[in-house]
C-alpha cells in the first residue's frame, strides 16, 4: 500500500500513521519544542535568564518597588544533576506519548513486524522486541512460551537460593542426599498413608519424628508408626496435638524404655505420669518439657515409684513444681547424675539448698530461674559436687556476682568441661579473666557459651583462649559487644585444634579478613554463626567444608 502524490517511498500501514502523525506536526521534537517553550515563558514570567552557565533571578515587582534588585546564582552539582534528571524524565514522557499515539488501535490491519504476515489488531497484540511494530497472534505466542520458560528458570533459581539459604539455618550440607535421607523425607512427607514403618533403626526412626516435630505432624493416628516393645530410647520434640491417651500408649506398646523425651507436651495429665510410673519398670531418664499441668502430687508420686533407679532428670516451663516436689525428687532419688531445671517458677533460693543431698551429680542445670539464685546457694552447691561437675548451665544468672566465678567455680570444679553464662550480663571483664588465668587444676574447657555477657571484654576472653584453645570444641560469643578485633585474631592464631562451631554473632569488630582467617586456621572447623555483623559480605573467602550463616547477603 502506497501513499499517493508526492512520489513518496512511504509504505505499509504503520509509516502511513506515522505520515499522518508528523504532517500535523505530532512527533517528539515538536513536543520537545513546545516543552522548551512553556519552561521558557514561565523563566520569563519569574524574571529567569542564563547565560554561560549562570542564573540570574529578578523580581519585576520588586523593581517596580525598590528600584532593580536582582541575584546572581551559580547552579550547584545538585542543581546541574536534577536538571539533567529532569530533563531524561521529559524525553521519556515524549517517547511514551509517542508510543500510545502511534501504537494501532485494535480492529485495525497491521503488518507483524516478525514474519510480514497481515493480521488484525487486538487489544493482547504484543509489542517486538525491537520496540518497533507489533506481533502477530502465532509470533506473539512464541515469544510468550519463551517469556514463560524465563520465569520458570527464574522461579527454579530463586527457590534453590532459598533451599541452599534454608540448609544453612538448619546446619545442613548442600549436597546431593542420600538416598536414606531421600526416603525418611518422603516417609516423613506422606507419614499419613503410612502403615508401619517397620525395623528401620531407633536412628533412623529419631530422624523422622524430628521431621514430624518440625512440621508438626506428630499426631494421634501417626505417634503409634514409633512405638514398638523394643525400643529403649524415644524423643518427641513437639507433641503439642498429642491428646492424653496417646501418651498413655507410649507406656503401653514401650514397657522396655529407658530413656524419654516429651517436649511441649502441654496436654500431658496428672493421669499419665501416674500410668508411667506402674508401666515404665525400666525407665532411668526422663526429660518433660512444658508440662504445665501436672501437680505436686503427681510428681511425688513418680519419685516415690521410680526415683530410685533415675539417673537423669530434666523439668522445664511449668510453675506446679515447688519445695514439696523437689524434696520429693532428692529423698527418692540418690544415684541422680545429671539434673537439669529450667524456667521452673515456683522454686526459690532456700528449695535449692535441698540439692545438696544430691551428691552424684555431674551435670547441673539451673537456667532463667533468676529469683531462685544467689551467690550463696551457689557457691555452697559448688562446694559439695564441684569436684566432680563436668557440666555448668547457669544461663540468664544476671543475679549472681563475681563470686561465682572467683569464690565457686574456680576453686571447686576442676573438671568442668562445659560452662553455660549466658545472659550473665552481671559478671565483669577482670572477673572472667581471673577465673581463667593461672586456672591450673583445670585441664581446659569443651563447650563454653557466653552470649551477651555484655561486661565482658578482651581481656576476658583473651585469658579463656590461652587457657583452653587446645580444648575448646564448642565457643559463643555472640552479643559479647566490647570485644575487638585482636581478640579474633588471638583465637584464629591459637590454632584450636577441635574448635568446630563458633558462634561471633554480633561482635561489629568482625569481618571478611576474621572469617577467613578463623576458616583458615582452625582445622576442625565446621560452623561460623554471623548473623547481626554487616562487615561480612559475600566476598569473604571461606574454606571448603566450612559454613557461615547468618551473613545478610545470603538471603532467602
Amino acid at each position: 500500500m502506497s501513499r499517493n502524490g508526492g512520489g513518496s517511498r512511504v509504505r505499509g500501514p504503520n509509516s502511513a500513521l506515522t505520515e499522518f502523525l508528523r504532517e500535523r506536526g505530532i512527533d517528539a521534537l515538536a513536543i520537545r519544542n513546545r516543552y522548551e517553550q512553556t519552561q521558557q515563558r514561565q523563566q520569563d514570567e519569574n524574571g529567569i535568564t542564563e547565560e554561560d552557565g549562570v542564573v540570574t533571578v529578578s523580581s519585576s515587582a520588586n523593581r517596580r518597588r525598590s528600584g532593580a534588585t536582582e541575584a546572581v546564582v551559580t547552579p550547584s552539582a545538585r542543581q546541574k544533576k536534577k536538571s539533567k534528571k529532569k530533563r531524561d524524565q521529559d524525553d521519556e514522557d515524549d517517547e511514551f506519548i509517542l508510543d500510545r499515539i502511534s501504537r494501532p488501535k485494535p480492529g485495525q490491519i497491521e503488518f507483524c513486524a516478525e514474519c510480514q504476515n497481515r493480521f488484525t489488531v487486538t487489544a493482547y497484540s504484543k509489542a517486538a522486541r525491537t520496540g518497533e511494530g507489533l506481533l502477530c497472534h502465532s509470533c506473539g505466542s512464541k515469544y510468550a512460551q519463551e517469556e514463560k520458560q524465563q520465569k520458570k528458570t527464574q522461579i527454579s533459581s530463586r527457590k534453590k537460593r532459598k533451599s541452599v539459604a534454608a540448609a544453612l539455618l538448619d546446619r545442613q550440607d548442600v549436597m546431593v542426599p542420600k538416598l536414606q535421607d531421600v526416603c525418611i523425607k518422603l516417609i516423613a512427607k506422606y507419614i499419613d498413608d503410612v502403615d508401619v514403618l517397620g525395623d528401620i533403626g531407633e536412628f533412623n526412626l529419631d530422624k523422622i519424628a524430628r521431621i514430624l516435630s518440625r512440621n508438626r505432624s506428630l499426631r494421634d493416628n501417626t505417634v503409634k508408626l514409633f512405638l514398638t516393645p523394643a525400643i529403649k530410647s524415644l524423643r518427641f520434640w513437639d507433641c503439642s496435638n498429642l491428646c492424653s491417651d496417646s501418651f498413655k500408649l507410649i507406656a503401653s506398646f514401650c514397657p522396655q524404655l529407658e530413656s524419654l523425651t516429651l517436649s511441649m507436651c502441654g496436654q500431658m495429665t496428672d493421669g499419665v505420669v501416674d500410668y508411667y510410673a506402674e508401666k515404665l519398670t525400666d525407665l532411668h531418664s526422663i526429660s518433660f518439657n512444658g508440662a504445665f499441668l501436672i501437680r505436686n502430687p503427681c510428681w511425688i508420686n513418680f519419685f516415690n515409684i521410680r526415683g530410685s533407679q533415675l539417673i537423669k532428670i530434666s523439668i522445664a516451663n511449668t510453675l506446679r513444681f515447688d519445695r514439696s516436689a523437689l524434696q520429693a525428687l532428692v529423698n527418692n532419688c540418690p544415684d541422680l547424675e545429671e539434673l537439669s531445671f529450667s524456667r521452673v517458677g515456683n522454686l526459690t533460693a532456700d528449695d535449692l539448698v535441698l540439692l545438696l543431698k544430691l551428691p552424684k551429680l555431674t551435670s547441673l542445670e539451673l537456667s532463667y530461674m533468676k529469683e531462685a539464685l544467689t551467690d550463696d546457694t551457689i557457691i555452697e552447691i559448688l562446694k559439695l559436687v564441684g569436684h566432680q561437675l563436668v557440666s555448668l548451665n547457669l544461663d540468664d544468672c544476671e543475679t549472681l556476682s563475681d563470686r561465682v566465678l572467683l569464690e565457686g567455680i574456680r576453686p571447686y570444679c576442676g573438671k568442668l568441661q562445659t560452662l553455660s553464662l549466658g545472659l550473665g550480663e552481671s559478671f565483669s571483664n577482670e572477673a572472667l579473666a581471673s577465673l581463667f588465668r593461672d586456672w591450673d587444676v583445670n585441664n581446659g574447657l569443651i563447650n563454653v557459651n557466653l552470649m551477651r555477657c555484655t561486661n565482658i571484654g578482651d581481656e576476658g576472653i583473651q585469658a579463656l583462649i590461652e587457657h583452653s584453645a587446645k580444648t575448646l570444641v564448642i565457643l559463643n560469643l555472640n552479643s559479647v559487644y566490647p570485644l575487638t578485633d585482636s581478640t579474633i585474631h588471638l583465637l584464629a592464631a591459637s590454632d584450636c585444634e577441635f574448635l568446630s562451631q563458633l558462634d561471633i554473632g554480633f561482635i561489629h569488630c568482625v569481618g571478611d579478613r576474621e572469617v577467613e582467617m578463623l576458616s583458615e586456621r582452625c582445622p576442625s572447623l565446621q560452623l561460623i554463626e554471623a548473623y547481626g555483623n554487616i562487615r561480612i559480605t559475600e566476598v569473604a573467602k571461606i574454606k571448603h567444608g566450612v559454613r557461615l550463616i547468618g551473613r545478610q547477603s545470603d538471603t532467602i
